[in-house]
């Protein structure tokens, strides 16, 4: 056994290990946070979604029992049933390619593709329901994450990922599509600048790593814009004027990579998030109130001594 640890083989192991090492210390981020105090965000239930919704990228909520997915691979919508904890249901609209967002509007479904596309499921009760490209005419460099219906305004936001083309930009955009019309609006009807003061005190405030959008959905009740950071978990809750309120920085052991949100219409909030070493899952999810900042977290602390 001695002898092993002089042989070539060992030496072999060692390059190996210090090599993937190195390799994954330059591939993440360097990017530390202060999490959100664990008083604040309350998981009140979770279900653990299949193998195929492995990669879930978008939800949205049907009933009292049902959520639909879509996982970014696979070009169909997965009706999961909250009750049975299986998928009861499966509607192709597309061939398999990179999915991001989901909106739902009474029985039809509206599916995002990264590179701006839009698919309207014009029915997902029935057998073979009606399937429509939309097209937005946006370049592929956003890469598009978040879908939502604006019933106030009869639209749908899609929410970028990138700055898209110019990348001199400041900010992460949100445009819009109007269901009315069926057009796109090329402006951005919003735009997240990186130097946002919500941001202060994450260490990449002021860059474009500062918030990378994984979805967007409109709270039904409040009328709050809510906005899902997956890369390293974070809620933006933004009121209707799209004013930063709150910022919540999720701890990665509750939410690993955050990529769907949706709400019940009397505003039940539901998480997905993508499975890395465990599964996907879905997560009942409320706020106690709005973030404490550091100074009073350890405020708290001390007075609890």
């Amino acid at each position: 056994m001695k002898d092993y640890f002089k042989s070539p083989p060992f030496f072999i192991t060692i390059g190996i290990l210090v090599l993937v090492s190195v390799i994954v210390y330059f591939s993440k981020d360097k990017y530390y946070v202060e999490y959100t105090d664990a008083s604040q965000i309350k998981i009140v239930n979770k279900w653990e979604l299949p193998r195929i919704l492995e990669e879930v990228s978008g939800i949205s909520y049907l009933d009292n029992e049902r959520i639909a997915c879509v996982q970014d691979e696979v070009g169909d919508v997965f009706i999961f049933n909250l009750v049975s904890k299986t998928i009861e249901k499966k509607i192709n609209f597309s061939k398999n390619d990179d999915f991001e967002g989901l909106a739902t509007v009474e029985n039809k479904a509206y599916l995002l593709r990264s590179d701006g596309e839009i698919f309207k499921i014009d029915d997902i009760t029935v057998e073979n329901p009606k399937i429509e490209k939309l097209n937005s005419s946006l370049s592929y460099e956003y890469n598009f994450e978040g879908l939502c219906y604006d019933k106030k305004h009869n639209r749908l936001l899609l929410a970028a990922k990138e700055s898209g083309p110019d990348k001199d930009k400041n900010f992460k955009p949100v445009f819009e599509f109007s269901l009315t019309t069926n057009k796109l609006n090329k402006t951005p009807v919003f735009k997240l600048n990186y130097d946002n003061p919500i941001f202060e005190g994450l260490e990449s405030a002021g860059s474009a790593r500062v918030f990378r959008t994984s979805e967007i959905k409109i709270h039904p009740t409040t009328g709050d814009i809510y906005m899902l950071d997956g890369v390293i978990g974070k809620l933006l809750i933004l009121n209707s004027n799209w004013e930063a309120k709150d910022l919540y920085v999720f701890n990665p052991s509750d939410f690993p990579q955050p990529e769907g949100i949706t709400f019940s219409p009397k505003g039940k909030m539901f998480i997905s998030n993508e499975g890395e070493w465990n599964p996907a899952n879905i997560l009942e999810v409320e706020l106690q109130g709005p973030p404490k900042d550091k100074s009073k977290i350890e405020e708290d602390s001390i007075n609890k001594l």
